[in-house]
């Protein structure tokens, strides 16, 4: 039956658009209402700048705990790799970070045979010298932080790298020996 006349249905308007409920209606506003302080939100957290740290100190020397204006990159950077992009807050301030260098680690070690098999560079240790409380068998990390205050406004994307000649010992943290 071609020529039948059409009839509407419920869901559909006189011109025979498609037309919601009014629960639906009520629905689809309550959820807008739910959500868009999130979308709001999640807006405001892509502004944050963006921080990338490049350990480019020495091939000894590992950085770990490395911290910029409330975000802090967990675990250990060896010399060469770079942190993963994280989100920080803007503002302007120094890089911190512990160190440990290897080699001198390695050096003391020898040097007071604290540990058997590590054996100086300039000869064997002398066992009569020998005194296991002179350094510590387990590594100390020693608080450093860049000499330049770094300055992240939002937006931003920005590489630091550290380098020997731009790093100092941090102070104002509580080191290895407790002062």
């Amino acid at each position: 039956m071609p020529n039948a006349p059409k009839t509407r249905s419920a869901s559909t308007d006189r011109l025979g658009r498609r037309r919601f409920g009014r629960r639906a209606g009520r629905c689809l506003n309550a959820l807008l209402l739910l959500f868009s302080p999130l979308v709001l939100l999640a807006g405001c957290d892509l502004g944050y700048p963006e921080l990338i740290v490049v350990n480019q100190t020495d091939d000894t020397i590992q950085l770990r705990n490395i911290s910029f204006n409330g975000c802090v990159f967990p675990g250990v950077l060896p010399y060469g790799e770079a942190t993963s992009p994280l989100r920080c807050l803007p503002g302007k301030e120094p890089v911190r970070f512990e160190k440990f260098d290897a080699a001198n680690y390695c050096r003391d070690q020898a040097k007071d045979a604290t540990v058997d098999g590590v054996c100086p560079c300039d000869g064997e240790p002398d066992p009569t010298r020998a005194d296991k409380g002179l350094v510590n068998p387990k590594p100390m990390w020693f608080n450093y932080m860049t000499r330049t205050r770094h300055r992240l406004d939002y937006g931003d994307l920005r590489v630091i790298e550290i380098t020997r000649d731009e790093m100092e010992q941090d102070f104002s943290v509580v080191g290895p020996y407790g002062h």
